[in-house]
């Protein structure tokens, strides 16, 4: 693959695109070391994101054949919530891991690879002294506070977090699926609390990634990831890109795919 951003933005157009280049840049990762196991994480977290467009598709076609317009318009607005969250965390998180393989491979730095004050510094820790699991957890931190006033606490998206809330009270929040047996039931259990978010990435790396990534790597490569639930045997779910369209989320919000916002309160 290049070690570039000339292809960034079709890597960034929606959810099956985004959890393909997670996979293929983990591989790269593998096959010219040290691997980035958060990479593998990214893929897997974001194919659960598939996984809730699906679920979403037939819970808004059921609340609208219902006249439950209400209840449709706060999950289509969740929707939204968890598109600019998915496309957010995948325009820094491509900029700043290719701005760390470039430097590893002896490249010249490229503009644009830029990333926060944090991460800038935790790259440079790692780079310097190591500590696979230290850089998960930075990474896991500084994706969570990306997207902590830019997504989760924007107004724009108040509406499909208050129908998420509901959700996580009413007990009905599922847990990460991840494939293969005895795998920990991991739930976020209270989206909007930032620490919660991390504590999540925490224990996904820790219980299920950094112990079973050959298993799961192999398991993603053989399991094309479409959204449908049906990839792990469960009942298929409506596909990603049928379902959700880029048109469908561009009509409802035109900034939804906008970059980044600043943020100064994590620059």
């Amino acid at each position: 693959m290049n070690l570039d951003l000339e292809d960034l933005e079709a890597r960034n157009a929606d959810n099956i695109s985004r959890t393909a280049s997670y996979l293929e840049l983990y591989g790269y990762t593998r096959a010219h070391g040290p691997e980035l196991p958060w990479v593998l994480m990214a893929h897997l977290v974001s194919r659960n994101t598939g996984y809730l467009f699906g679920d979403l598709a037939t819970r808004v076609e059921q609340r609208r054949s219902k006249g439950d317009d209400a209840s449709a318009e706060a999950m289509e607005t969740l929707a939204l919530l968890l598109e600019r969250g998915n496309r957010v965390i995948f325009d820094d998180a491509w900029r700043h891991v290719i701005g760390h393989l470039r430097r590893r491979d002896g490249l010249p730095a490229l503009p644009g690879t830029e990333t926060t004050a944090f991460m800038t510094a935790a790259w440079a820790r790692y780079e310097r002294e190591g500590g696979e699991r230290q850089l998960v957890l930075d990474l896991v931190h500084n994706e969570q506070n990306v997207i902590e006033r830019r997504v989760v606490h924007n107004e724009r998206f108040a509406p499909g977090l208050r129908f998420l809330q509901l959700i996580e009270m009413s007990g009905r929040e599922q847990p990460l699926h991840f494939p293969g047996d005895n795998r920990a039931a991991i739930r976020v259990g209270g989206f909007a609390e930032l620490t919660l978010r991390i504590e999540a990435g925490r224990r996904i790396f820790d219980e299920v990634v950094g112990p079973h990534r050959d298993e799961l790597y192999a398991w993603a490569i053989a399991h094309e990831h479409t959204g449908s639930r049906e990839a792990y045997g469960a009942a298929p779910t409506p596909r990603v890109r049928a379902a959700w369209p880029k048109a469908r989320f561009l009509a409802r919000d035109p900034l939804i795919h906008a970059p980044l916002e600043h943020d100064p309160l994590f620059p």
